[in-house]
């Protein structure tokens, strides 16, 4: 893999330091933060669909008892 050279500020580098665990790169800090963050979002979606689907199952189930009562 191509490797390539990012410019940080220095404020940014101590706070890769910080999040750094023992031995790993600064790729690999990257990269372990970008997918945690990735997954952070993905959890987030699927929260908001679980949402949106239990609101359209709640709808259904109240049309279903407003026809049931009819009877």
């Amino acid at each position: 893999m191509e490797a390539t050279t990012i410019k940080v500020y220095s404020k940014t580098k101590h706070a890769l330091d910080d999040v750094r665990q023992e031995q790993e790169t600064y790729d690999q800090v990257i990269s372990r933060l970008v997918a945690q963050t990735k997954k952070k979002n993905l959890v987030k979606e699927l929260i908001e669909a679980y949402k949106s689907k239990a609101e359209e199952d709640i709808k259904t189930a109240q049309e279903w008892d407003a026809v049931s009562d009819v009877e």
